[in-house]
């Protein structure tokens, strides 16, 4: 009887051991998201968005693109990271999953304890996407999201 109590306890532990979410360590996924007040107050495009200025032109039709902030969420093992918005607001980002080359994101904006946005998306690792946003200083707020694992 003690042997097959032994032997029990000897293949739990090799299950455990090589099953697939113990064998592969969580990836670390890096997220960096742009703020870029859009309006129509003026010609203006940050310069700091030179490497983006040809992809919001063409989605959006807005005159003046102005950064606000760029910030870095590293999640390590966590399935989720906030990052501070203009107009006290917070963008709350849950890692959905990891498929393939793709990470699942979703994204939920509050302001105060009221939530005013909230989107699913999907990006291949090391691509970007830029989703638009809630009103802000006479234009609105967009948001260059990028991936990489």
């Amino acid at each position: 009887m003690k042997k097959w109590r032994s032997l029990l306890v000897l293949l739990i532990l090799i299950a455990v051991l090589c099953s697939p979410a113990y064998v592969r360590a969580a990836p670390s996924v890096k997220i960096e998201v742009k703020t870029i007040l859009a309006s129509q107050e003026n010609d203006f495009t940050d310069p700091k968005l030179k490497g983006l200025t040809r992809e919001l032109q063409s989605v959006f039709k807005y005159s003046s693109y102005r950064l606000l902030g760029q910030d870095r969420v590293n999640l390590n093992g966590a399935k989720s990271g906030t990052v501070s918005l203009p107009g006290d607001r917070k963008m709350k980002i849950i890692l959905k999953g990891i498929s393939g080359n793709r990470a699942t994101l979703d994204l939920a904006i509050s302001s105060g304890n009221r939530q005013v946005f909230q989107s699913v998306i999907q990006l291949l690792n090391g691509k970007s996407v830029t989703v638009g946003g809630p009103q802000h200083q006479g234009g609105y707020l967009l948001f260059n999201i990028s991936v990489s694992f």
